[in-house]
């Protein structure tokens, strides 16, 4: 019976003896995404903080290295010394993702705007000014849960300065996708 040898020859393609990689397709980046959640604000009234919990709208629009552009929208309910709080935040922001991992991606960010404040029949506008940092990782291909530890919020109604901090949660919704 008669065996039967095999052997391979590498032909030489001018790659020095590498192999060569076929790209794979790139996954596709949605144009943006749209975030829906849950917001709580330990809120500086004035010399004493308070409790507030309320909802975050969220648009987002993608460009590239991982840099967003957004607006937000904030809403808190509570109360305070003087009676019932209602507070609204409208920003515009800029975030960078850092170290993405394709579980976990976490980002930096800043963002200005507005901060309208209805407490006690007076109502107050003024400067705000958020930062910190977001953590969003997919929990399937249409749907993704973002938290964001910590944000620190500056705001300055009526000729005062207020530090306050944010946590937030939300579930992001993608939308569009980008051409190659």
């Amino acid at each position: 019976m008669a065996r039967a040898q095999t052997f391979s020859l590498p032909l030489d393609a001018g790659d020095g003896g590498q192999q060569q990689s076929i790209p794979s397709a790139k996954k596709q980046t949605p144009i943006g995404t749209i975030s829906v959640g849950y917001a709580y604000l330990w809120a500086d009234q004035g010399g004493y903080h308070r409790s507030l919990n309320g909802w975050l709208a969220k648009p987002t629009f993608n460009l590239a290295n991982g840099w967003a552009v957004y607006a937000d929208a904030s809403n808190y309910y509570g109360a305070n010394r003087k009676g019932s709080v209602n507070l609204h935040t409208y920003s515009l922001g800029v975030s960078k993702e850092i170290f993405p991992k394709p579980r976990l991606k976490p980002a930096l960010f800043l963002q200005m705007g507005d901060s309208r404040t209805s407490n006690a029949g007076t109502i107050t506008n003024g400067y705000a000014l958020l930062t910190g940092v977001n953590f969003t990782t997919p929990l399937n291909k249409w749907v993704s849960l973002s938290i964001i530890p910590a944000e620190y919020v500056y705001a300055h109604p009526a000729g005062e300065n207020r530090n306050s901090y944010n946590a937030k949660f939300s579930l992001v919704f993608p939308f569009g996708k980008k051409k190659s």
